[in-house]
């Protein structure tokens, strides 16, 4: 008993007075917090705020008041030890400080953009390995330092820690000037927003309707009608181009270049790139439509499309103004772990996963009838269901048409509805895409109740096809990607079934098309769908982002002839480097 009363005094003495050990005790905890809980999130904001609905503003005190509490409660616990109990967790402090700075700025492994897609981590066992091995090594080095040398380990702590604050703090106000900081400070602050209204509202009679399912490759849908020959039936008055390409192979930007023309070759900032679709467009499409008398809404995230929601105001009937409210402590909690993503070894990586489309939660809009309802659209399938199911669909008899744009999930990860269109957790890619047409049938068949579905053009199709697997290599860009469209003209009823077509059309083509629909003249939009020949020859370009590996930073530019099923019918033409890519 003696022995073991010896080691814990043995354990607990220290010739250093509280004041020599103060400098470290508040130094590491500030270097430990400012790294991770303002440096990393401030970082992650203002290279992505276009994706930030909230204010920076907002968040910078959020993060300080965190940031200040962790300090505290470190600080606490470092000055009420001593001895080789104050080295040990001061060594383990820093020792995690150091590896979680070099891990985020210099080991981390490309998993792909945090679009919700699945991340195979299994097959990143090796990596993980040899990363928690070189997590170790920095943990040795600390503690082998404070074994040869206390003295030495001290200055050595110090040392790093005021380099680790300076140069983070130089970054951030290199990152903020080149930014621009009234643009930060702009972002979230804008009370324009996609809302809600008119979403089951139909006009009585020159009805557009579009269903966008994202990722939705048509070997899915060939995947999905194996397993339900039903729909078949259920789709009648259908065509289904088979041959159907997308432009992009990530809906940011592929659903703003469908809408607008404008190609985006990744040279400039999101930001940039969205203020020239909407301000310079090559189709006015959106516009056009609305000046031809149509309710014109768009249900998709504004991040994603539009950028900012007021470049589109004027010509999108569901572009409101209200007070916005930010949810605090979820803006906190995602924030600190899309920065725990960043910075905790890649063996907990899986932990800290996150979709970026769930920043979207961090902010409400309740309207000036302050009803309890959020009215800020973001795509969200189950929240769309559950409103229909309550609403139904209803008719504005003043309406002379109306344009109807939805963005569902479809073939999208991660996966949270089933069959019946009912929610779940760990769902699969087959059980949402078979909720979303439930959704679609009923929404078909309500409209044949209230007489519109015949005079009625709809649309089912999606923004792009499947995106490059986990290789990191040629072999993920090299592959046939067709993307899905379907479409019921005015004047077919749901006789008969779902009709295949073999005609080589891409966006571009259906861009044209909704002009013809929407009463527009075409001329000005290109070819459309009807006049494409069945066994007419067209050439096609598609542009294809590297997501992992070798490829991450290359954006891949093919050119089609002939049938898009047939990769030996594409051909790689050119071959750049992304500047700017994002979450």
């Amino acid at each position: 008993m003696e022995s073991i009363r010896e080691k814990l005094r043995a354990l607990w003495e220290d010739r250093r007075s509280w004041r020599v050990r103060l400098p470290l005790a508040l130094l590491l905890p500030f270097t430990f917090a400012f790294t991770f809980i303002l440096f990393g999130p401030c970082e992650l904001y203002i290279q992505n705020m276009q994706e930030m609905p909230f204010p920076f503003l907002t968040l910078v005190p959020a993060l300080l008041l965190a940031g200040g509490c962790v300090s505290a409660v470190l600080l606490l616990v470092l000055l009420l030890l001593r001895g080789k109990a104050f080295n040990l967790a001061a060594s383990l402090l820093f020792a995690g400080t150091l590896a979680g700075y070099l891990q985020g700025n210099f080991w981390n492994i490309g998993h792909g953009a945090l679009d919700g897609s699945a991340v195979s981590w299994t097959s990143y066992k090796l990596p993980m390995l040899q990363n928690c091995l070189i997590w170790l090594l920095v943990f040795g080095a600390v503690f082998l330092l404070l074994y040869l040398s206390r003295r030495a380990w001290t200055r050595g702590i110090e040392l790093a820690c005021a380099v680790l604050i300076g140069a983070q703090a130089a970054a951030l106000l290199v990152l903020l000037v080149q930014a621009g900081p009234g643009r930060v400070f702009r972002v979230g602050q804008e009370k324009t927003y996609v809302s809600r209204d008119g979403i089951y509202e139909v006009a009585p009679e020159n009805n557009v309707i579009v269903f966008l399912l994202d990722r939705l490759d048509n070997r899915f849908t060939d995947e999905a009608l194996e397993l339900h020959p039903e729909w078949r039936e259920r789709l009648g008055g259908f065509t289904y181009y088979h041959d159907f390409t997308g432009s992009y192979i990530n809906t940011r930007p592929a659903i703003t270049y469908f809408l607008t023309g404008v190609t985006h070759d990744y040279t400039v900032p999101w930001e940039g790139y969205f203020r020239r679709a909407w301000s310079e467009p090559v189709y006015q499409l959106l516009s056009d439509i609305h000046a031809a008398g149509y309710k014109t809404r768009v249900y998709t995230d504004c991040a994603y499309v539009f950028g900012e929601a007021e470049y589109v105001e004027g010509f999108v009937d569901n572009i409101h103004r209200d007070v916005q409210t930010v949810h605090h402590r979820l803006m906190l909690e995602k924030m600190l772990a899309l920065s725990a993503y960043r910075y905790v070894p890649e063996a907990l990586k899986p932990y800290f996963q996150m979709y970026s489309g769930e920043l979207g939660d961090v902010v409400s809009v309740h309207g000036k009838g302050g009803g309890m309802e959020n009215n800020l659209f973001t795509v969200d399938d189950v929240a769309f269901w559950q409103g229909y199911r309550e609403r139904g669909l209803t008719v504005d008899p003043d309406a002379p048409g109306a344009f109807q744009f939805y963005h569902f999930e479809g073939a999208h990860s991660p996966y949270v509805m089933d069959a019946d269109a009912r929610p779940v957790e760990g769902g699969t890619r087959n059980g949402q895409i078979a909720g979303n047409m439930e959704m679609i049938f009923r929404y078909l068949d309500e409209l044949e109740e209230k007489g519109l579905f015949e005079d009625a053009t709809i649309v089912i199709t999606t923004d792009h096809a499947r995106p490059p697997g986990e290789a990191g290599d040629m072999s993920d860009v090299c592959g046939s990607r067709v993307a899905t469209l379907m479409v019921k003209p005015a004047g077919t009823g749901r006789a008969g079934s779902l009709r295949l077509s073999g005609k080589q059309v891409c966006q571009d083509n259906l861009r044209a098309s909704i002009a013809a629909w929407c009463g527009l003249d075409p001329a000005g939009y290109g070819r459309t769908l009807e006049s494409i020949g069945e066994d007419e020859q067209t050439t096609r370009y598609l542009w294809v982002r590297g997501e992992h590996g070798s490829v991450v930073d290359k954006i891949f530019t093919f050119r089609v002839v002939g049938d898009a099923n047939d990769f030996s019918n594409w051909e790689l033409v050119r071959e750049d480097t992304m500047d700017y890519i994002g979450l």
